[in-house]
């Protein structure tokens, strides 16, 4: 899994009271019995015309850092925006698995351990024109190990490969699991295969700069090179940068290069639109594409302007606790066994204590859904639908804190710690919209009704970096946080959940999450019976564990004006991130208003 660090906006709608929520009863359901309530793609009608300009809309409350490339991006907004010119080596078919429609294909050979990486061309252009070849791929795995990358992207998919220790403690010049068989293939020699190997976005490295160009820039110095960072970007994406206004937008023309030939449109320009503003401005025709708020739906629906389709989103939101600590030496998390929240009980009486379903109904539309596992239904068979997951039960999360000794002692109806002392749970939660404002007040509200004292850190709502960057640094004033990720293709959750992984925020380390995730990296999930053994077996323990509480998993809506042809949300675009934007075709010079 890939995380991303902000997860869509979600725009604002009526504040809903306490009392409105609380008064639909809630029943467990899957949302893999949900139906889509949008058609998947657009084709349109009309002649093209060359010369318009493609204006799409990224829909966000917060601004881009400027950095381009994905070796170095860590949020959705600059791999959208660098996503357009540096894609990575490989495609990938409707299932997310690796396929032949990329820059290389990766052939596996699981018994003598070994991933056979070669070009699908051999006349490729980077989009300044220089020659593409596998030692470009080769560069960035090294670079990537060096000691003074600063990126989070070197894992152990790169750890995996033979002879990589021994490069990156530097007792070896060269890493020995790495051999040049031409100019278009290369031989990675790794320690252990695993099934997510297969995936897009899993364990074979996918990253890839040119040689030529960052070979003369120190490894610490490509977050401050103007080639990470400016119109300079060089990449084999379908688009290259011609202007970008800081923070705000950046416009882009065709690589003639691209090695699927250059887009169909004479531009594209993609700007940073508010969520509170996204509905006028198409209502408007001022884009041609923006993912849409889901709990602003009514405002939008019917306008005669636009076509709506929808998609499963790889992403879920969810519930976690501050538990330890990332020990930067050793590399790995570290939880303390004496943390607030470490307690199974008071953690699944949180989780019964909150009504998703009505959540999701009354302030998302119904197109917000309650999540019963860590793997989504996004991904198909792996996500266990039968997992029964935590429903909501205030009276089973009041049973649970009196068992754990949550009591309370001056009948003040808040609960008392296990030491009969005062016992506040600080929250840490994103600011987004106004739906969300209202969900974490009724958040609040409910754990408050079962007897808990929960007050919001810093005292609202706090802006998406600066709640990430206290997240990920374990704040100690933090007890609690309400995150989101973006899964990416790759079901494997060991990057997000395991004892290694920098983005395990919650830090919740124990041998029997380690060996069960192990088991779904194993040899043995190549196959498909036993990989879905693995995954149910992890689902279940994460679940009783209660380290991490699914809340919602979701659909995402997309707006497209009328003038647009061409637009499917099925995944598998060169820039990776399911957003094909070369293919589309424009049949009017300007969008189309509503009427």
């Amino acid at each position: 899994m890939k995380k991303t660090t902000k997860l869509y906006a979600l725009a604002g709608v009526t504040l809903l009271s306490a009392s409105i929520l609380a008064a639909c009863g809630s029943k467990s359901s899957s949302s893999t019995e949900q139906n889509l309530s949008f058609p998947s793609e657009v084709t349109g009608e009309g002649t093209a015309v060359a010369s318009a300009q493609l204006n799409y809309a990224w829909v966000s409350p917060t601004t881009s850092s400027g950095l381009l490339i994905d070796e170095l991006t860590e949020n959705t907004t600059d791999s959208t925006f660098g996503g357009m010119v540096d894609i990575s080596m490989f495609g990938y078919d409707g299932n997310r698995k690796l396929d032949d429609s990329g820059l290389a294909k990766a052939e596996f050979d699981v018994d003598g351990k070994k991933i056979t990486v070669s070009l699908t061309g051999k006349d490729y252009k980077w989009s300044d024109g220089e020659a593409f070849t596998i030692d470009d791929y080769i560069f960035t795995i090294k670079s990537l190990a060096n000691k003074e990358y600063t990126g989070v992207r070197f894992d152990d998919k790169f750890l995996n490969i033979v002879g990589m220790e021994e490069f990156v403690a530097g007792t070896a010049s060269d890493i020995s699991g790495l051999k040049k068989v031409d100019d278009y293939t290369v031989e990675l020699t790794v320690k252990e295969m695993s099934p997510s190997m297969m995936y897009a976005g899993g364990d074979v490295p996918a990253y890839v700069q040119p040689e030529h160009i960052y070979k003369d820039i120190p490894v610490k110095d490509w977050s401050s090179s103007e080639y990470s960072r400016s119109a300079k970007i060089v990449g084999m994406g379908p688009w290259k940068i011609k202007e970008i206004v800081n923070g705000e937008s950046i416009t882009y023309v065709p690589n003639e290069h691209y090695f699927k030939g250059a887009p169909k449109t004479s531009s594209l320009k993609i700007d940073i639109v508010s969520p509170d503003t996204i509905v006028s401005e198409m209502k408007a025709g001022n884009y041609d594409i923006a993912e849409m708020p889901v709990d602003q739906l009514d405002s939008y629906k019917d306008l005669s302007n636009l076509s709506i389709v929808g998609r499963l989103a790889s992403s879920y939101e969810y519930i976690s606790f501050n538990l330890g600590k990332y020990d930067e030496a050793a590399e790995k998390n570290v939880m303390n066994e004496d943390a607030k929240m470490n307690d199974v009980n008071l953690r699944q009486a949180i989780a019964y204590a909150i009504d998703t379903k009505t959540a999701g109904e009354k302030l998302y539309n119904g197109l917000y859904h309650p999540a019963n596992s860590l793997i989504i239904s996004f991904f198909g068979d792996l996500h266990d639908s039968e997992l029964e997951g935590y429903s909501y039960d205030p009276e089973k999360a009041k049973k649970l804190l009196d068992e754990a000794g949550y009591k309370d002692v001056d009948g003040d109806g808040i609960r008392e710690g296990k030491d009969g002392k005062e016992f506040k749970i600080t929250f840490a939660a994103r600011k987004r919209t106004e739906a969300n404002e209202a969900l974490v007040q009724q958040y609040i509200s409910w754990w408050k009704e079962v007897g808990l004292n929960v007050e919001l850190y810093t005292g609202r709502t706090v802006e998406i970096n600066s709640f990430y960057d206290a997240v990920q640094a374990n704040d100690p004033s933090i007890d609690m946080y309400a995150g989101g990720w973006s899964t990416g293709y790759d079901p494997n959750p060991s990057g997000l959940w395991g004892e290694t992984a920098p983005f395990n925020m919650s830090r919740f380390v124990a041998d029997e999450n380690t060996k069960l995730l192990e088991a779904i990296s194993s040899v043995a999930s190549f196959d498909d019976a036993t990989n879905l053994k693995n995954y149910k077996a992890w689902q279940q323990y994460a679940a009783e564990q209660a380290f991490a509480i699914p809340t919602f998993e979701s659909e995402t809506l997309t707006a497209i004006n009328k003038r647009v042809k061409n637009y499917d949300t099925n995944f598998g675009s060169a820039s990776g991130n399911g957003i094909a934007l070369e293919n589309i075709e424009l049949t009017a010079d300007k969008g189309v208003a509503a009427e």
